[in-house]
């Protein structure tokens, strides 16, 4: 008879995770200390690598029960497929980072809106440097409006922004009312 191998522990399961191989080397960089405390110098360029590296990212979250990786990612390849694939980075705060392959894509999909998972609003915010997973939702809550029945003369610019302001500070316009 074949004896079945044990059951992996809890932590056995997540080994991988903190294997060098998966991640990236860092190395020991001395700080300073300046008056009893601990001065970090960045590099200015490195940073700003790093800043044009993300320009092109959204933070997506999902009101109420934030869907498994899987699950997004399949909604991304699903409802998203008019860009290139992006990368899907899940933030343990319950957010998704994507990142698209240009600008352009992630306007694309940023201004296609609005999306729903489960009968849930998605709420895109494009990342920027400043941006704090902490303090950034919910404070805001960006809304799509439909005003049905609206004549065509009031599609302007002017006319919308009126129309829209009685509810809060309009942000823009879909595709087909603009044109």
């Amino acid at each position: 008879m074949k004896q079945q191998a044990p059951e992996p522990t809890w932590t056995e399961l997540f080994n991988r995770n903190h294997a060098a191989t998966n991640g990236m080397s860092i190395d020991y960089i001395p700080s300073e200390l300046v008056e009893g405390s601990v001065i970090i110098k960045l590099d200015k360029g490195e940073t700003e690598k790093k800043i044009d590296k993300w320009k092109s990212t959204l933070i997506v979250y999902v009101v109420g029960d934030t869907p498994g990786y899987n699950y997004m990612s399949k909604y991304v390849q699903q409802n998203w497929n008019n860009v290139s694939e992006p990368g899907i980075y899940y933030h343990e705060e319950g957010y998704y980072i994507v990142k698209f392959q240009s600008i352009a894509d992630m306007n694309e999909i940023l201004y296609a809106g609005p999306y729903t998972i489960y009968k849930r609003p998605i709420i895109l915010k494009q990342w920027t440097p400043d941006f704090d997973f902490n303090v950034e939702f919910l404070t805001e809550m960006p809304l799509w409006v439909k005003f049905p029945n609206m004549p065509m003369s009031c599609w302007s610019r002017d006319s919308l922004s009126r129309i829209a302001s009685a509810i809060g500070v309009p942000k823009y316009a879909d595709e087909c009312t603009a044109k």
